[in-house]
This record gives C-alpha cells, structure tokens and sequence, in this order.
C-alpha cells in the first residue's frame, strides 16, 4: 500500500490532536514514517518548493518527497499521481480536502483523513512502546519505604528527621535498618 500524503493539510490537522501531534513538522512526520513498524511507503506531495526547516530528499531515503513546485498545488499533483498509478487500489490518499479525497475514490483508489492516518502512526508508536516496556524488568508496584529508609532519605535531603522507633523487634520479624546500615548499603561508608 502506496500513501499519498497532502502533507500540510495533515501538519494542520495535527495541531487540535494536542500532544506530540501540536508541533508536528514535515521532518518529525518522515521519523515517525521511517520509525513505524509498520513500515509504511509514503509520498509526501506538499505545495511549492522545499523550505529550508524540510528534509533534503536524500536525508530521508525510504520517504518520497515531492514539491509540487511553483503555480502548482499539492491537490492537483496527488490527482495526477493517483490518475497515473498503475494499481489504483493500492493508493490511499491521506487528507482532510473533501475535493481531492473524492477525485481519488472516483478513480478507484482509497482515501483516509489525516487524523485517521496520524492515528495510525501514534498507535504503531505506542504499540512499540509497549512492545518496548514488556521486555523490561517488572517495577515495583506496591509497598512503602521502612521507617529507617524514610529517615536516611530525609537526613540526606536536609529535611527534618524524625526519632527513630528503636524499640527492639522479637528475632526472626522484620527490623528496620540504621542509617549507617543504610549508608554502607549504599556504599557510602
């Protein structure tokens, strides 16, 4: 599957999603491209010609950028493209522009809006995040620090440290730590 992407149209889409999507950049949308596990084939068809903040062409290989160059408009490229693509149901056009996303469903190829399409990107994201965080050790989720861990992160913090509870525990249960058991644990004495 072949995206065709009105690449503005989806900058100015992201911007009301919030979030990593608010300052979403022509260069930030080829990482997440070329990122995805997806592994998607884009083109990015965007008006006028490159802008010195945009990536050169070969700064991003598996990306294809294409400017639509002067008088032209992005709309009318990603028409001829998807009018000359050879297999048209493996175009999807990728934008929000009513007009362009019905010339490519009247030439038999698929349309997505732009939110569809970032989606789709932020939820590979997420997906390899998680991926990502299953391989790592499990946290610790539950339980609190001893009295003696409170006091020595209190004491090495300069907050106020209140008395220990020394009273002596039965052998065998649990007892708290001193600071200095602490500080040796920790290798500081």
């Amino acid at each position: 599957m072949t995206y065709l992407l009105d690449t503005y149209n989806i900058l100015h889409a992201a911007i009301p999603m919030g979030g990593a999507m608010a300052n979403l950049t022509v260069r930030t949308l080829c990482q997440w491209i070329t990122s995805s596990p997806r592994r998607i084939k884009a083109v990015l068809v965007l008006d006028g010609r490159a802008k010195p903040d945009e990536p050169m062409a070969n700064e991003v290989p598996e990306v294809e950028l294409v400017y639509a160059g002067a008088g032209v408009s992005a709309d009318k490229v990603i028409g001829q493209l998807v009018e000359w693509a050879g297999s048209k149901k493996k175009v999807t056009v990728v934008t929000n522009d009513r007009a362009v996303a019905l010339h490519a469903r009247k030439h038999f190829a698929n349309a997505m809006s732009s939110e569809a399409f970032l989606e789709l990107l932020l939820g590979a994201e997420q997906a390899q995040r998680r991926a990502l965080r299953a391989k790592l050790p499990g946290k610790k989720t539950s339980g609190t620090s001893s009295p003696g861990e409170t006091q020595h992160w209190l004491k090495e913090f300069g907050l106020n440290v209140p008395p220990a509870n020394t009273t002596p525990r039965p052998s065998g249960e649990e007892r708290e730590m001193t600071d200095e058991e602490i500080e040796r644990l920790m290798g500081g004495g």
